[in-house]
């Protein structure tokens, strides 16, 4: 069982995990601005296995924009919550943030997960957490073999996501750290930041620093 994070050269970017199995899974592409970079280090590290898909945990520029881009390349789906499926579908800048970026987001036609999907590649089995707040359609994803978290940016090391984007809410952000805290999670891959061999703490520490902040 591997879990490997993908280098990009655009500081921005989010976290890029591929997660390998019998195949590949990738969890969020970066803004798309290092895609040719981004996309090397994908064959290099996918030594010979296939990329079954694509996985974005909210609609954030810096966490799709690469989605196009790398799902053409590998010939694979790219799977996203079914209320932000629309975002990618009409290239909207103005949810995905990507006019604050100065970017213009690629239109990529992506599957809706749903709450139920399991992602399985053997020494990997990825369950879906809704977790709204962030965004709309935030997700994480539970991988039940490693128990890792692939948290998107719902938590971070230290520290929770911003809520003042379009579709952002602080109450449900809150809710969904809670119920975060009812998860066996051992080591949290961020959406950015560095990754934590104590998932839990963090979540606690988020949890706290809500409170604090209220």
């Amino acid at each position: 069982m591997t879990i490997v994070q993908i280098r990009s050269g655009i500081p921005y970017d989010s976290n890029i995990f591929l997660i390998k199995g019998k195949s590949a899974i990738l969890i969020d592409t970066g803004t798309g601005l290092d895609s040719v970079n981004v996309i090397s280090n994908i064959w290099k590290e996918l030594d010979g296995i296939r990329l079954s898909a694509i996985l974005l945990t909210h609609c954030h520029i810096d966490h799709i924009g690469g989605a196009s881009d790398i799902a053409e390349e590998f010939g694979c789906p790219v799977y996203i919550s079914e209320c932000e499926a629309p975002v990618l579908a009409n290239g909207d800048n103005n949810v995905s943030v990507a006019s604050g970026f100065g970017i213009s987001l690629k239109k990529v036609l992506c599957k809706k997960i749903l709450p139920t999907d399991v992602f399985d590649i053997g020494d990997h089995r990825l369950t879906v957490i809704e977790t709204p707040g962030h965004t709309a359609g935030g997700l994480c994803f539970y991988d039940t073999v490693t128990k890792s978290l692939f948290a998107g940016d719902t938590v971070f090391a230290r520290g929770f996501g911003r809520y003042d984007l379009p579709t952002g809410n602080l109450e449900q952000l809150s809710q969904s750290l809670k119920i975060l805290r009812n998860v066996n999670i051992g080591t949290l891959y961020p959406g950015h930041g560095p990754s934590t061999p104590n998932g839990n703490h963090s979540v606690e520490t988020a949890i706290a620093m809500m409170e604090d902040y209220n």
